[in-house]
């Protein structure tokens, strides 16, 4: 039979196929035609909006970010007066929303593998409430709970008739009052908190030296001892050090108290009412879903696997931390990272509850700034943050990958 495959311009064939009839080239081809097709409409899409926005006088542009935004945050993370820029106003609220999103992602997980693996527990009762818990807070809208958890705050009594614990811990319908560390240099706290952060790194590679070693020789090295000591001994020293270099403590803790005619509550750190409710409802909603990632995971490792662990004499507990979740953790984590990108672009309810987040915020910057200048920024400040939680992730998951081979 005679190859017409020979009678083709060399330019119209690749690896001796002809182009046309080629996957890889036809694929190639289908991709930038795609790829400049997305590009042509996107352009279109903002052009069009730029010529809207010019027909119709829309204000817009970013110079209004120099100027005071001359309105109270609720509750701030950062130092804050209305004088303030409209930029570092953005700021303070970027860092609440950065604040909540990293405090309710550690709660969430926690109580996720919590009920997770309450949920495969041979004990009846417990597997049930796990399955309660999960089956409610993952089918009851988010806003529905974030509304009732704070009613909930608002029913307590008011600050002069609120619950008083040991005289350390106020709780009311302001939020609750709890002691916190805080400094009179901040230089000298960052110091410290560097020499400490250097001592649990320390620690943690003197532990991971230790189990290497007693796993090589049979010989108890007493790991996680020594690398606890390790992280504290460094910590004390560079305290001991700081105190006595800089006169003082590097860190103090602030008691709340009652002052004033009214018994407000000042001193301390008070987790206003929106926040309180806000942590909470994101923590119970997110952790219904990581409960069943978690579960889903434990039951995607072979049960031979669990029954030879068991066989050499390892505890449940013992089985499900050393054998089971380590290798779950290849199944369970790309999905834990969707969780912790919802609970933070979640988070932009908090408008409804009267917390000063990123979202409520930048709304009410619409009132004395052009409104779709704001909206990019909200979008940006987002797209960043999902961006970076996404990077963390897939990093931890690929390193976990490279461990497990």
């Amino acid at each position: 039979m005679l190859n017409t495959n020979t009678t083709l311009p060399r330019a119209l064939t690749y690896q001796g196929i002809p182009i046309w009839r080629h996957a890889q080239v036809i694929q190639w081809t289908a991709q930038i035609a795609s790829g400049f097709l997305v590009v042509f409409l996107v352009a279109w899409f903002f052009f069009n909006i730029a010529n809207a926005i010019e027909d119709r006088e829309i204000p817009y542009g970013f110079s209004f970010l120099e100027r005071a935004y001359q309105t109270p945050i609720g509750q701030h993370f950062l130092p804050y007066e209305t004088s303030d820029t409209f930029l570092y106003a953005f700021g303070v609220a970027a860092v609440n929303t950065i604040v909540v999103s990293i405090v309710g992602v550690i709660l969430a997980t926690a109580l996720g593998i919590f009920v997770g693996v309450a949920r495969l527990s041979g004990n009846w009762l417990v597997a049930k409430l796990a399955l309660g818990y999960i089956e409610f807070f993952r089918n009851v809208p988010l806003l529905i709970q974030l509304y009732f958890w704070f009613y909930i705050v608002l029913a307590l009594p008011p600050v002069r008739e609120g619950y008083v614990i040991a005289d350390l811990v106020y709780v009311n319908n302001a939020g609750i009052s709890i002691p916190f560390p805080f400094s009179d240099g901040l230089a000298a706290a960052l110091v410290w908190l560097a020499a400490a952060l250097a001592g649990v790194v320390g620690g943690k590679a003197l532990h991971q030296r230790l189990t290497e070693r007693e796993i090589d020789t049979g010989q108890a090295s007493y790991p996680l001892v020594w690398g606890v000591t390790v992280a504290v001994v460094v910590g004390a020293l560079a305290w001991l050090l700081i105190s006595f270099v800089g006169g003082g403590a590097p860190l103090v803790v602030s008691e709340p108290a009652p002052q004033g005619t009214f018994g407000r509550i000042s001193g301390g750190f008070t987790m206003s009412g929106g926040l309180l409710a806000l942590l909470i409802g994101l923590v119970m909603y997110t952790s219904s879903f990581i409960a069943e990632i978690v579960r889903a995971g434990i039951q995607s490792v072979n049960r031979g696997q669990i029954e030879a662990a068991r066989a050499l004499g390892l505890s449940p507990m013992g089985t499900l931390r050393q054998v089971t979740f380590p290798q779950a953790l290849r199944v369970i984590i790309p999905p834990l990272i969707s969780q912790f990108l919802n609970l933070t672009k979640n988070s932009s309810l908090a408008g409804a509850i009267g917390f000063a987040d990123l979202t409520n915020v930048a709304k009410t910057m619409t009132q004395t700034a052009p409104a779709i200048s704001i909206f990019i920024l909200i979008m940006a400040a987002y797209l960043a943050m999902s961006l970076t939680y996404s990077l963390i992730g897939n990093l931890y998951n690929r390193r976990l990958r490279i461990a497990s081979r």
